[in-house]
């Protein structure tokens, strides 16, 4: 079986309800919003299930960089996880953020994703002609207000964009010894906010049509 997982109900609603044929081999989950209702919620579910689930994937919205390698990054673009960065965890000086020394700190922020699941969903994606950038996601408690603080984890770990779960998944995976792989759509820029209203609704479908495409082609890898 395997585990499709949202932050909210607003994008599970895009992915929409499972078909018949697929009601026995894939479950679905509202994770919630940020680091720790995510991991929580995962990992009580995991506690539960995790030996029928084989796989999980996350997908749901996430805000570009507009500094890095992949400045070049458009609204509604599709982008994989290669790893997670848990990014404001450390110190906070201002705009910038320092990880806590690990001889002091020795926690866990950096999250390999499977690569085997990443391969498959870049052939699914491209089966369809569909682009997606494969690159570092940075996962936040607090959403970035401000270009410079986003520019400051662009630069930091060459990420492409934040979101604010993926790490805290990423570790629960991990503590069930289960494959991860992680799919958003971009719903804005990571810039100094404004009343700008983003196309959430245009990015969760967008996510949502790609996890359900990676769904399929993991069903077929049976």
């Amino acid at each position: 079986m395997h585990l499709v997982v949202a932050a909210t109900q607003t994008e599970m609603d895009a992915y929409g309800p499972m078909d018949q044929s697929s009601a026995d081999s894939v479950r679905q989950l509202v994770s919630g919003v940020g680091p720790m209702e995510s991991g929580i919620t995962l990992s009580r579910f995991l506690e539960r299930h995790h030996t029928k689930i084989r796989s999980v994937v996350n997908f749901g919205i996430g805000g570009a960089y507009s500094s890095g390698p992949n400045h070049q990054l458009e609204v509604l673009d599709l982008c994989l996880a290669e790893r997670e960065i848990l990014g404001d965890f450390g110190v906070c000086y201002g705009d910038r953020v320092e990880p806590f020394p690990q001889n002091e700190f020795p926690a866990q922020s950096v999250f390999k994703l499977d690569p085997t699941l990443l391969a498959a969903a870049q052939s699914a994606l491209s089966a369809e002609t569909i682009d997606a950038t494969v690159g570092t996601f940075v996962t936040v408690n607090g959403a970035s207000g401000f270009k410079v603080r986003g520019d400051h984890f662009a630069d930091r770990y060459g990420a492409i964009c934040e979101n604010m779960e993926g790490a805290a998944l990423a570790r629960a995976c991990e503590l069930f010894d289960l494959p991860l792989v992680e799919v958003r759509a971009i719903s804005n820029q990571v810039e100094d906010r404004t009343d700008e209203v983003w196309p959430i609704a245009e990015a969760a479908a967008r996510a949502a049509q790609a996890a359900k495409l990676i769904i399929k082609k993991l069903q077929d890898r049976r």
